[in-house]
């Protein structure tokens, strides 16, 4: 049995079919369909972890199990390439349909491919805190060609962050049908794991490559579809569904789609896309938020005052905190929506005095018990003899012819010092 049949019967059990069912339309035994279940839990629960997490659910009716969203759009956004010209970026930010961007990054197997206006595109869209993403549209037609595109893709992507995931664009129809699958495996390949992958294409060309093989070597779909009833039975985490769209300060079309997922908090999550994972956030009293700009340094500046936190401007950075664990998810969550970082802070320990030296201790020779004893009984004899002078000193002192010598003595002293 292979392995897309069993995952198949899996994606049927966690829809809500029992095993009867299930072996009514797989043709099988029931008994041999539970002792598969039984062998495939975990994957049954990865499977339904997943489809909860992306928006998805299973419809068990009619077989085989369709799959469909179960929630509206979670963001609309743009993509955008060269055939834009000139995007007036601030009066795109300015727009409410517009809350992410996926950027053409280039084309090809060559630099000379590389979108000329990515780079401008890019720094404005962190300039007005747009979150981003990237796409490379291929025109591989073999696997060696892929690598090479995958990492030229790579290489334009390096030093920067995607809030939105890094796409093959894969729609060419110069490129042969039996040779799609292997190309898109090789370009994810030499993207490297870094990356939050995607894989791009439309409805009508996913029936020529292995879309479950391909989804093991990236993260998520997203697809083109502009008819009014789009298809449904097509996994996808965004959608394209126009090409005719039209945003303040683009002049002529634009791309248009809907992300049915918050990509933002899961590759932050994840620690991809040149983000840091964020796993000990929480676990951190004290938060240090940037770089920031002087909008969002005052906007984390109102917010920690307004949940009565200390804060301090650290110049290109804002440390909030100590605070409790609903405030320091306040605090990431509003840093997140401005599409800035957040680490754990720790203050600089003070320096510790230097311990003063510790005297060396004279090293003392090994010696025998009846030496130790020889020693003791020696000096307790000179210790008596001292004693016998002390008490003779102290009677000399009491008689009184020493006391008048005395007496003179203390005047002669007096005397002297005049």
């Amino acid at each position: 049995m292979t392995e897309e049949r069993i995952r198949e019967i899996c994606k049927s059990f966690v829809s809500g079919m029992n095993a009867e069912q299930i072996a009514a339309v797989e043709g099988l035994n029931a008994d041999t369909v539970e002792l598969l279940l039984a062998d495939h839990a975990k994957e049954c629960c990865e499977i339904r972890e997943y489809l909860d997490r992306m928006g998805w659910t299973l419809e068990a009716e009619p077989a085989p199990v369709l799959l469909v969203r179960s929630s509206p759009a979670l963001a609309h956004g743009i993509d955008v390439s060269k055939h834009q010209g000139t995007i007036n970026w601030d009066a795109v930010a300015a727009d409410p349909s517009v809350q992410f961007a996926i950027l053409r990054a280039g084309y090809g197997r060559y630099e000379s491919q590389k979108d000329p206006t990515f780079e401008r595109n890019y720094a404005a869209c962190k300039r007005l805190n747009i979150p981003v993403g990237a796409y490379w549209y291929s025109y591989a037609v073999n696997s060696a060609d892929a690598a090479t595109e995958g990492r030229l893709f790579a290489k334009v992507l390096a030093g920067k962050q995607f809030e939105y995931p890094v796409y093959f664009d894969q729609e060419d129809g110069s490129i042969p049908a039996a040779q799609r699958t292997a190309c898109a495996l090789a370009f994810f390949d030499a993207l490297g794991t870094e990356w939050y992958k995607g894989y791009y294409s439309y409805t009508s060309w996913m029936p020529s490559v292995d879309l479950a093989a391909i989804r093991q070597h990236c993260d998520t779909v997203w697809l083109a579809d502009y008819r009014a009833n789009p298809d449904q039975t097509i996994q996808r985490d965004m959608h394209q569904y126009t090409s005719s769209g039209t945003v303040t300060g683009i002049g002529g079309r634009v791309d248009c789609n809907r992300a049915y997922v918050d990509f933002p908090a899961i590759i932050r999550e994840a620690g991809k896309n040149g983000f840091e994972k964020e796993e000990n956030i929480m676990y951190s009293d004290t938060l240090k938020i940037g770089p920031v700009s002087g909008g969002d340094r005052k906007a984390m500046a109102v917010l920690a005052e307004s949940l009565n936190l200390p804060h301090v401007d650290a110049g290109d950075y804002v440390i909030v905190g100590p605070a409790s664990e609903g405030d320091r998810k306040q605090i990431v969550a509003k840093a997140q929506s401005l599409g800035l970082g957040v680490e754990n802070y720790l203050p600089p320990e003070p320096e510790a005095p230097e311990e003063p030296e510790t005297p060396e201790t004279p090293d003392v020779p090994d010696m025998e018990f009846d030496e130790v004893m020889f020693i003791l009984v020696k000096l307790d004899s000179k210790l008596d003899r001292v004693l016998e002078k002390l008490e003779l000193v102290q009677q000399a002192l009491e008689d009184p012819a020493a006391q008048q010598v005395l007496d003179k003595l203390e005047k002669a002293g007096a005397a002297l010092a005049q």
